[in-house]
């Protein structure tokens, strides 16, 4: 297996990263010229202004650089700030004077300073493309040094342990594959979302043992890859619903979007809405504390910390670019695929979950230590029943030996 292509240095943006500053803004059209810059009407500078024309053909203009998800974002930002202002029943050319400039800033005011970065370049994005007028705010002018975008802190423990105990239990083979491809890998749900089955590697058996892919093919979030072994719980949870799900060939996605209550079936137009409510179903029908996938995408990163896990193999397991920071060292060590899953293995046989540690057996007394073993690694799923049974008696057979030469002695 090759090494995965690495995105240029600082190509990652990051959940917490401003949306925005990937895509560059082009030149916007003078107030009262035509779309290839001719004179046009010039009563159209002064018509009032339909917030929702201006989001169409903000999509419109936007739809080669931008995603869907990430058009709705910017919209509805857009739309809260119009909101706010009034903007309907303004005008174009009212809207390229000081007043533009000064609504802006009103409505700056009353979101936290430390999300500026982020609301400034939606509104930007909306605003050149939809209303085709330049840009009123001057950033040194007008907003000073702007702090950068505040981090989020990740949950503790306990949460992430009431989660990880009660979705144990889950019997939803379609359910739980949600829950665990977030927390045991901290992916994002565009990760989840277009994974294909073409990205699992099986073992000689057949069984699920990674996922790798890459971002560009796939059309994550960001083109960094992942490269990623599975965990025992989420290979038993791929390998069921496999079974159960409608023709899983390698160019389908692997999670799809269940249809609403009261039809069957699976559709394969999934989005970050689907994902987000699969969970929110988890949430409720269990009774468990407020988690987010991005709060998870926190706490899955210190447990990569906790583990010892190097850098690049984070990275990998994340969906991270390994070069992010731009130090020649994290440009090029870039290890074999093969030693990357080979290291998270080691370091995290039972994945980031492993870290809260795997409840303890309530057992009698005189049973032996390889015994414990042997179904610790059952539970988990890293062995069969045929292997367990014929393991077990194996264990059984030798106890009797050992209680026979106690007994001859």
């Amino acid at each position: 297996m090759s090494p995965l292509g690495h995105v240029e240095p600082g190509g990652e943006d990051g959940a917490n990263s401003p949306p925005g500053e990937q895509h560059e803004i082009q030149p916007y059209t003078q107030l009262g010229a035509g779309k290839d810059g001719a004179s046009g009407d010039v009563n159209e500078a002064d018509a009032p202004l339909k917030v929702s024309a201006i989001v169409e053909r903000f999509v419109e203009q936007t739809r080669a650089r931008l995603r869907p998800e990430t058009q709705r974002d910017y919209a509805w930002a857009f739309c809260r700030f119009a909101e706010d202002a009034g903007l309907d029943g303004f005008t174009r050319r009212r809207l390229a004077g000081p007043k533009g400039r000064a609504l802006v800033i009103a409505h700056l005011e009353q979101i936290p300073r430390p999300s500026w970065r982020c609301h400034v370049a939606k509104l930007k994005a909306v605003w050149t493309f939809g209303l085709n007028l330049p840009w009123p705010i001057d950033a040194k002018r007008d907003l000073g040094k702007l702090p950068r975008t505040r981090r989020r802190e990740s949950p503790s423990d306990a949460t992430v342990t009431a989660w990880k105990e009660a979705l144990s239990h889950e019997p939803d083979p379609h359910l739980k594959l949600a829950w665990l491809l977030i927390a045991q890998h901290g992916w994002r749900p565009s990760h989840v979302m277009r994974l294909k089955w073409r990205n699992v590697r099986y073992d000689e058996a057949g069984r699920p043992v990674a996922i790798v892919a890459d971002g560009s093919q796939e059309g994550f979030k960001t083109s960094s890859p992942i490269a990623a072994r599975l965990a025992p719980d989420v290979a038993e949870a791929l390998g069921a619903w496999k079974k159960s799900t409608p023709e899983p060939l390698p160019e389908r996605p692997i999670f799809l979007r269940r249809h609403d209550p009261g039809r069957t079936g699976y559709s394969r137009n999934q989005g970050k809405a689907a994902v987000m409510r699969h969970w929110k179903r988890l949430q409720k029908r269990w009774n468990l504390p407020p988690l987010r996938p991005v709060d998870v995408r926190h706490w899955v990163a210190g447990a990569c910390r906790r583990a010892d896990l190097s850098k690049q193999a984070s990275a990998y397991l994340m969906g991270h670019d390994p070069t992010q920071g731009g130090a020649m060292r994290d440009w090029y060590d870039n290890p074999p695929v093969e030693d990357v899953l080979t290291e998270q293995a080691e370091k995290l046989p039972h994945g980031p979950l492993g870290v809260l540690g795997h409840g303890a057996l309530e057992l009698e007394d005189g049973v032996p230590p390889d015994a414990v073993a042997l179904m610790l690694e059952y539970l988990m799923g890293q062995i069969g029943t045929m292997e367990f049974a014929t393991r077990a008696e194996a264990i059984r057979l030798r106890g009797s030996s050992r209680q026979a030469s106690r007994l001859e002695r």
